[in-house]
């Protein structure tokens, strides 16, 4: 078995694998990258799991900093893009595809041939990181699920502008309760703070969404979208990722698991590697 560690800039997290199928995943807030990553080693080595595992895989942002071993297991940094093309793929059951990983922020990974090709096509700063941080600065609060909470009680029309707003009707392919101005008419609202939670998700899901379906169009994968990451884990933000992208004619792939994605991708690779 081999453990693979993604160790990204608010949580780190952790699966032990056996080749394609998870056994076991943990997850921590991100501290410093090696105490947060022997907090996660810890409990997927709990029982007799530790005489079972060859390696551990690192990836993600934080794995610069860990060093060639943890716990006496020899460790391997495996490419940051690499991980997430392996880790989409794998979820997904698929031999090719456009990986979405909504993470803090967003990153688009082209993966042909089980992961062994990648293409890192860009992305985009707009992520979970920004849905937060604006959070805090506008409702003062940094907690994910409560953030959450309000958003679903929440109306984002309260504050978004809508096509309908605006003309009256549908333009082109975009429909007359599409988003025309994220936070267009806050000015003239009497909003509350679900109503701007709302708007919050609406605002960085839309820009994930849109930006997803452009890099799906450009590299002819639009039948082999997959939507991972932190973000896309709530079930809200994956929805209105979703929505987005079918208004382009594009129904995204949105695995269990999906916020192991970079994890996965690194256990993968020492798994299957250029074979």
């Amino acid at each position: 078995m081999i453990i693979g560690v993604d160790i990204g800039a608010g949580v780190t997290k952790g699966v032990l694998m056996k080749d394609s199928s998870i056994i076991k995943a943990s997850s921590t807030l991100t501290e410093y990258p090696v105490t947060s990553a022997l907090k996660v080693l810890k409990i997927l080595l709990e029982g007799k799991q530790a005489g079972f595992v060859k390696a551990i895989a690192v990836s993600g942002g934080g794995s610069r900093r860990i060093g060639r071993k943890l716990l006496d297991f020899p460790v391997i940094r495996v490419d940051e893009i690499r991980a997430i093309g392996m880790g989409g793929l794998t979820l997904a059951g698929k031999s090719e595809g456009l990986i979405i990983n909504a993470g803090t922020g967003t990153a688009i990974v082209a993966a042909y041939n089980e992961g062994r090709k990648t293409i890192h096509l860009g992305g985009t700063g707009v992520g979970g990181g920004t849905l937060l941080g604006l959070a805090e600065r506008m409702l003062g609060t940094h907690d994910f699920e409560e953030l959450e909470d309000w958003a679903v009680k929440g109306d984002a029309g309260k504050v978004d502008l809508t096509v309908f707003d605006i003309v009256g009707g549908p333009v082109g392919i975009v429909p007359a309760e599409a988003t025309a101005s994220n936070f267009g008419k806050i000015h003239a609202a009497d909003a509350s703070r679900e109503d701007i939670a709302a708007g919050l998700f609406n605002m960085v899901c839309q820009v994930v969404g849109v930006v997803g379906a452009m890099a799906a169009k450009a590299s002819k994968l639009e039948e082999d979208v997959i939507v991972t990451g932190g973000l896309a884990r709530s079930a809200l933000a994956s929805s209105l990722i979703r929505n987005t992208m079918r208004l382009f004619g594009i129904n995204p792939y949105i695995p269990e698991n999906r916020e192991y994605c970079t994890a996965v991708g690194a256990a993968r690779f020492l798994s299957i590697g250029e074979k």
